[in-house]
This record gives C-alpha cells, sequence and structure tokens, in this order.
C-alpha cells in the first residue's frame, strides 16, 4: 500500500482504520484481526478517541485495547496514531479549555501506552472557550512532544480557517488536518445532523481544503454498509440514480460498491475542486474490512472518475 506524504510530515496510508467499537461491540479477538490485516496490507494509520465507544461502555475501551495491541505487536514505531478529546463521555469531558486538554491528552497516553500521539485532533467545535486558549493549549503539547501534529474534526468550515488564523498570529501550531463526515452520496438537505457540528462536507468546505492544502480524513464513509444493502442506508443520504450507478460500475470491476466508494475517494484529488481525501472505516469481520480496503488499489480512469463525479 503505497503511503502519502501529508504537508505537516506525517507518512500515512490512504485509508485510515478507525477503532471506535474496538473493545466494545468488536471483540478484541475481533479488533486484532482486523488491525493485524490492516498492518499487514501495508496501512499504518489508525484513528481512536478519549470516548470510543462510550455509549456501549466506559468510553476507555478502544485506547486501551489499542495501548494493549501495540504493546503486544511491538508495532507502535510503525503506526501513526491519532486520537481526540473535546466530546462527552458519560456527562464529562466535554470541551476544549486548557485544563481539559492538559488532563485527557495524559489520560489517553496513559491507555495507549505511549510518550506521544502523531496525530490530536479537537473532536468538535467549542464555542464556549477562547480559540486563543485551545490553540495554545494544543501548542503546547506540541512543544512538550506530547503530540506531533494537529487536527480540527466536527469544525464549521470558518471556525477552522479562525482557529489557524490565531495560530499563525500567535506562532501556534495549526490544525493540517480536518476529519468531517464525508461520502460518495449526498446527503439530503432536509435532515438536520445528530450533533451540531457533524454535517457532512460540503464542496465550498472540499474547495477551501483543496486552496490550504489540508487533506480530509471521511468518516461515516461507507454510510454504514448502506452501498452493499438498502435497508441499511441512512436516512440523511440520497440513494437514487447515483447509488445505483455506483453499484453498476462495482459490478463490472468486480468489487463491491463500498470498495469502489473507497476508491472514488481515494482518487478524488486528482479532480478539481477536491483535496486529498482519507476514507477511514472499519468493520468487525476481518472479511468485510479486507473487502472495502481493496478500494485503495482499484485503478480508475480519468474518465471513470468524471463519470462517477457526474452520476
Amino acid at each position: 500500500m503505497k503511503k502519502i506524504q501529508l504537508s505537516n510530515g506525517l507518512c500515512v496510508a490512504p485509508a485510515a482504520l478507525g477503532a471506535m467499537n474496538f473493545g466494545t461491540t468488536t471483540s478484541k479477538e475481533d479488533a486484532y484481526r482486523v488491525l493485524d490485516a490492516y498492518m499487514d496490507m501495508g496501512g499504518n494509520f489508525i484513528d481512536t478517541s478519549n470516548n470510543y465507544a462510550h455509549w456501549a461502555g466506559t468510553g476507555d475501551e478502544s485506547e486501551l485495547l489499542l495501548g494493549e495491541w501495540l504493546r503486544e505487536r511491538r508495532c507502535r514505531d510503525r503506526v501513526v496514531l491519532a486520537t481526540k478529546v473535546g466530546f462527552d463521555r458519560h456527562g464529562r469531558g466535554a470541551g476544549l479549555k486548557k485544563e481539559q486538554i492538559e488532563y485527557w491528552i495524559d489520560e489517553s497516553l496513559r491507555k495507549l501506552g505511549t510518550d506521544h500521539v502523531d496525530l490530536y485532533y479537537a473532536h468538535t467545535d467549542d464555542m464556549s472557550t477562547p480559540i486563543e486558549e485551545t490553540m495554545e493549549a494544543f501548542h503546547a503539547l506540541v512543544k512538550k512532544g506530547k503530540v506531533r501534529c494537529l487536527g480540527g474534526s466536527n469544525y464549521d468550515t470558518w471556525r477552522f480557517a479562525e482557529a489557524n488564523t490565531v495560530a499563525n498570529m500567535k506562532e501556534l501550531t495549526p490544525y493540517t488536518v480536518m476529519q468531517q463526515k464525508f461520502t460518495y452520496l449526498y446527503p439530503r438537505s432536509d435532515v438536520a445532523p445528530k450533533y451540531t457540528f457533524n454535517e457532512t462536507a460540503s464542496r465550498e468546505r472540499l474547495r477551501f481544503l483543496r486552496d490550504k492544502s489540508i487533506p480530509l480524513v471521511a468518516y461515516s464513509c461507507l454510510a454504514k454498509g448502506g452501498y452493499e444493502k438498502d435497508e441499511r442506508l441512512p436516512a440523511d443520504l440520497i440513494g437514487g440514480e447515483r447509488l445505483a450507478f455506483l453499484r453498476e460500475m462495482a459490478r463490472e470491476k468486480g468489487v463491491n460498491p463500498s470498495a469502489l466508494a473507497v476508491a472514488w475517494m481515494v482518487n478524488l484529488y486528482r479532480c478539481e475542486g477536491f483535496p486529498r481525501v482519507i476514507p477511514l472505516f472499519s468493520s468487525s469481520r476481518v472479511e468485510h474490512f479486507l473487502d472495502n480496503l481493496r478500494g485503495v488499489e482499484l485503478e480508475l480512469t480519468d474518465a471513470e472518475l468524471e463519470l462517477l463525479n457526474r452520476a
């Protein structure tokens, strides 16, 4: 799997592995199978959070499991490790105040069994805390060597830009990665997101990222299995002719539709107005995960990309 050199210095696989459910709804044994298979395929970009998956457990499970796996496999030096801070976990932890950032990075490092994370995300915007306080706290972690690079997730575009303006003015570390909901299908405009800021990335947001050379790590990128089964398609996505076209091209290419969606995202930077997109996905079954990961190596011509874009 050919790696991507990001402008912030990180060298990552073109698709990231999400560990959100590892240790809760995905058993330790199944999680290890997926992690091992991803690494065997040349993957290295693993994503978690300090609150995964608190709706199915305590919120510590994912980081603790990854810490055990990294220690047992002795592969920390081969992994680009991302975690997050700022979302609620059973009524505590939400926010990006200085003391919260300082507390939770140490908790994450302890659980992950490492002295640093490669990418640390603000998991969602905190409108109640001055941006200066948040960016100064993150920058202090970089200076201490606890964090290599910073990212922002679930931000409005203007707030993300404002945070980086503050960082640049004060000579602080900026956000160099955005994580946001994004997939091949278009979102319905009449369905509000579950949380205030977890909207599907718009074309305007994508043009902003392209202009700033900031990659988009795309979560919810496989529509919860909806590319394969209509009954799994989220209610906030439009299926119709675009979905039918994707499925037909996937059939012709001998891959499942999710793999073709991955291929489309991986190659989207070749099209005008689109940034580098890194699809983030997982599965509790290693066979399903590997089927979808095939999209990373799937070749698409310029004409095929154009057809997919216009469908």
